[in-house]
């Protein structure tokens, strides 16, 4: 029963710990057995650049969690309400297994490549264990965002641990929680993501004829007469909904192509698996656009049936067969169609209209900005993507933790006059530079590679150097990077700076103008002289040694009028033997033996700087239950952080340990390894072996080492 509370406590100790230290919000909470008796290895990260760098660009600790579930097993709770059900036997006493959600400014070293239209719907989960392969399934369940299910269907996407290729992975849906869910049972651990597409249904078509009711949709059916088609086929119904924002949107930037258009239904596909042409008509039932009924069917001459050939969006014009929310129209072939209200007697432009919604379903409109943190010696910058309705909101956020925001210019060169006519939008007066916000359009999976250039550059420590790339994701909360910016001179005066952003993979050059931006940075030169300038450490004034008075010491001479002989005693000289045995001591000799410089005091501080994981690291170091115990009571009394803890627990292990040389480092590096800390090991057996402290300057000169080999 004592085992019981005390592996408890360790939880409860590490979420108390985290909470009062983290300046992030906990997304969640993590739920165990009320019957488990096992550990939860502390909330961990990566070390940074150092540590007040880490506190910035790494402030998603609370996306990573490690469990020691033991042979008992038991629930789990995993980052951002995900849960994990470990079997009984699966793993061993020091076993662990770990989950990481991938942050939004490393998404891009997980995310997998998708075709255009699959979207990411969930966080990337990462899930690892020290045993592989597993003997037992495990049952994950991953919550994902909520989606149009009307019209989407979910998937599950997998990269399994040592493999390169992404593979769907089976599931199940859980819709006994409050948020949406999945649930994997898997015997083998590695990368997942839940990702949505189109919802297709599929109807089989013979020569004998056809009449087929979507199911998706009771507007929709399609009727082949008998001896239509040459040959059986499938076909599939897809539908693509078209909301009112995006057509006011449409209107907004292309008012010449939509001016004429009133109303629009969903875009409804009619996918044969192959291209053919009936040999007699048939008849597509399709619905009426919102909002819109049809009561006297002589009267609707301004509803029109657009299908979409080769050459593009064209009219179909047959006699069309009303109900009050239907139309019916006669084919020749099965493709993409669409139902439109027009102003009266201009049915015939709604092609151009059509043309541009139905490139326009998944474009909203966007906001690229930067917000950069200026402490004394680091600059912090977060470059991020986001739709224009949360403008306000962001930079407020952000502003709160301290960042100043800079917003995007777009420079064009001045165009050439050209006389042609083009029925596009009003021509408008351009200038050589403009330096209001130019608005844009975003949709899911849009690039830009990106530079710092001019007066700035980027740290060689981040991630900047590894991967250029601003991705933004349309259905994920956040789209941005981290990293952190310097002066590129020594030079103490006003800075001006640019990120300079350019699309990928665009090829309209209207499109990709308006992607195509830069962000100027302006640093003024009280910001530079501070981070330039240089504490300067004040010297310990020299202490001056006073001369001692030497006659305060002389004896006072005595004056005798008679000298005096000295009296000197006679003693008798005692025997060799005797001598011997009274300078002899009965104590054993005591010898002074010397601590390694890589337990030190000081060296342990530093050790637990980066290695945060102290109850875990007391687990492996074999400390009893009950030192534990009130180690972590201590640390919620006091409001001790986690780093404070660990060192604690080093210093309690080295009072302990009689041998604080080879063994005690032995012991130490042992542990570490053990709790995955394989690079914390390496640099404390380096410095034992050199006779050198654990300081920063040789941890990350050591971790720089190991990575070049």
């Amino acid at each position: 029963m004592i085992v019981v509370h005390t592996y408890m406590l360790i939880l409860f100790v590490n979420m108390e710990i985290y909470k009062a230290n983290s300046d992030y919000y906990i997304h969640y909470r993590p739920e165990i057995d009320s019957n488990m008796k096992n550990k939860q290895i502390s909330n961990s990260w990566s070390v940074g650049i150092n540590s007040t760098q880490k506190d910035m660009l790494d402030d998603d600790a609370h996306l990573k969690v490690s469990y020691s579930p033991g042979k008992k097993g038991g629930n789990f709770g995993l980052p951002l309400g995900a849960k994990l059900t470990v079997p009984e036997g699966l793993f061993g006493k020091k076993d662990s297994i770990s989950c990481q959600v991938a942050p939004p400014s490393q998404r891009w070293r997980h995310s997998p490549v998708l075709p255009y239209y699959e979207h990411l719907t969930s966080e990337i989960f990462i899930l690892n264990s020290t045993v592989h392969p597993l003997k037992k399934s495990v049952i994950v369940r991953i919550p994902y965002y909520q989606i149009d299910s009307e019209h989407n269907e979910i998937n599950v996407k997998g990269k399994w641990k040592d493999e390169e290729e992404w593979v769907n992975v089976g599931f199940l849906h859980k819709s006994d929680t409050s948020s949406p869910c999945i649930e994997l049972e898997i015997d083998r651990l590695g990368v997942f993501v839940v990702t949505f597409t189109p919802k297709k249904e599929t109807f089989e078509v013979t020569t004998q004829g056809c009449l087929y009711n979507a199911h998706m949709s009771k507007y929709i059916s399609v009727r082949v007469p008998k001896k239509a088609a040459e040959k059986n086929f499938q076909c599939a119904i897809q539908i693509t909904p078209i909301t009112e924002e995006k057509v006011k949107l449409a209107k907004e930037f292309y008012p010449f192509e939509t001016s004429e258009l009133e109303n629009v239904s969903e875009i409804i596909d009619l996918i044969p698996n192959f291209q053919c042409t009936f040999r007699r008509a048939v008849s597509v039932k399709l619905p009426l656009p919102a909002n819109v009924e049809v009561e006297n069917e002589s009267a609707n001459t301004d509803i029109a049936v657009l299908a979409k050939l080769e050459s593009g969006w064209e009219l179909v014009d047959t006699k069309y067969r009303f109900t009050r929310t239907t139309v019916t129209c006669d084919v020749k072939s099965l493709t993409r169609f669409c139902v439109v209200k027009s102003k009266p007697d201009r049915k015939k432009r709604m092609a151009a209209a059509v043309s541009i919604l139905e490139g326009r379903c998944e474009m909203e409109k966007g906001e690229v900005m930067a917000f950069i943190n200026f402490q004394e010696k680091t600059w912090f910058l977060v470059l991020e993507c986001f739709p224009k309705n949360k403008l306000d909101s962001k930079i407020a956020e952000m502003k709160e933790k301290g960042f100043r925001h800079f917003k995007k210019e777009i420079s064009k060169p001045e165009e050439p006059v050209d006389n042609k006519q083009h029925f596009r939008r009003p021509p408008t007066i351009k200038t050589k530079s403009q330096n209001v916000p130019v608005e844009f359009e975003i949709f899911d999976g849009l690039k830009w590679t990106f530079n710092v250039s001019d007066d700035l550059k980027a740290n060689l420590d981040s991630d900047y150097m590894e991967n250029k790339d601003l991705q933004y994701y349309k259905h994920l909360p956040e789209s941005l990077r981290k990293f952190v910016i310097e002066p590129k001179t020594t030079e103490e005066r006003t800075l001006i700076g640019a990120i300079n952003l350019t699309p990928v993979g665009i090829n309209d050059q209207k499109v990709r103008e308006a992607s195509t931006m830069a962000l100027r940075i302006e640093v003024d030169e009280e910001t530079v002289k501070a981070y330039f300038h240089e504490e300067v450490i004040p010297e310990e004034p020299e202490v001056k040694k006073e001369k001692p008075n030497l006659d305060l010491l002389r004896t006072p001479e005595i004056k005798v009028d008679k000298p005096t002989t000295p009296f000197t005693p006679k003693f008798k000289p005692l025997p060799a033997s005797v001598m011997e045995r009274l300078m002899r001591t009965s104590r054993p000799q005591i010898i002074i033996e010397r601590e390694s410089k890589a337990i030190t005091g000081k060296s342990l501080r530093n050790l637990s700087k980066y290695v945060p994981e102290g109850l875990t690291l007391a687990v492996h170091l074999d400390l009893p239950d009950s030192t534990i115990t009130g180690i972590g009571f201590d640390a919620i009394s006091n409001g001790l952080s986690m780093a404070d803890v660990t060192y604690k627990i080093l210093l309690y292990w080295k009072r302990t340990r009689k041998d604080k040389k080879d063994l005690a480092v032995e012991m130490l590096a042992d542990a570490l390894r053990e709790m995955g800390r394989v690079e914390a090991a390496h640099v404390v057996q380096e410095c034992h072996k050199n006779s050198k402290e654990v300081t920063p300057e040789i941890y990350s000169e050591l971790l720089s080492k190991m990575a070049l080999s």
